[in-house]
């Protein structure tokens, strides 16, 4: 065979194999970029608005006469914690997100302890928080802003637990240390990314992961307000106590 035949098979080769290089190498980058997740931007995130049921024990124009008589309910599984609605301060048994299942506790209260009682609701209006945020801290905001409603609802379902006795004392507090660990974990993510800010809506919320979070420890360490008070009754007047809290932080965003 000629010595050019040869060398021109070889330079061929070459070139070929160059080219199949160079389009795998472009195949590779392709499939990179799909791979690859830019980073949206997320504006003005909102809260969302709920409407609770808070079933009262017993009502009161005085703060002290209501704190006195909470003591007493703590007693038997209510939590006792100390609402201001209207003109009146409640002792709130417990809180619920239906209607239907403050009104079925309240038969039950009325025909086994011969108790009156009565629900009023409150509305939890939305708040939104204005500005351009990255995907990550808009889902870390998005996380923060339901937090204490996501936190209110674990919690309310470990008391219906324990009441029911799907729950006892030991199971009940492993699901209030998870609950816990996720709430603190939402509180420091938070935290990282947000903690420069100057944004006053922004350390608003800071604030309330704040006092969510030694509401929070209180309940870990089951540092209960009185001395006959139940577990079960702790449960709730923390996360009554809870709603109390975001209540407030909504009307100072608001103002």
């Amino acid at each position: 065979m000629p010595k050019f035949s040869i060398k021109s098979k070889k330079t061929f080769e070459i070139v070929l194999g160059l080219v199949f290089f160079l389009f795998c190498l472009s195949i590779a980058f392709y499939l990179s970029t799909l791979l690859v997740k830019t980073d949206v931007e997320v504006e003005n995130l909102s809260s969302p608005e709920f409407e609770l049921y808070f079933l009262s024990l017993s009502k009161s124009k005085l703060e002290s006469e209501s704190q006195s008589r909470s003591e007493d309910f703590q007693g038997i599984g209510a939590g006792g914690y100390v609402w201001k609605n209207d003109d009146y301060y409640h002792v709130v048994s417990s809180v619920y997100v239906n209607k239907n299942d403050a009104s079925l506790v309240q038969n039950s209260i009325k025909l086994n302890q011969n108790l009156d009682s009565e629900i009023f609701s409150v509305k939890f209006e939305s708040i939104t928080i204005n500005g351009t945020f990255s995907s990550e801290e808009g889902t870390v905001l998005n996380k923060a802003l339901n937090a204490i409603y996501e936190y209110y609802k674990k919690l309310y379902d470990i008391a219906i637990s324990l009441d029911t006795n799907v729950y006892n004392d030991i199971s009940a507090r492993l699901a209030v240390n998870n609950a816990h660990s996720n709430f603190t974990l939402v509180r420091d993510d938070f935290q990282t990314l947000f903690a420069s800010s100057k944004v006053q809506e922004i350390n608003l919320i800071s604030s309330l992961l704040d006092e969510g979070f030694d509401q929070s420890k209180l309940l870990l360490s089951d540092t209960r307000v009185s001395a006959n008070q139940t577990y079960s009754s702790h449960i709730k007047y923390r996360y009554t106590n809870l709603l109390s809290i975001y209540y407030r932080f909504i009307e100072n965003i608001k103002n």
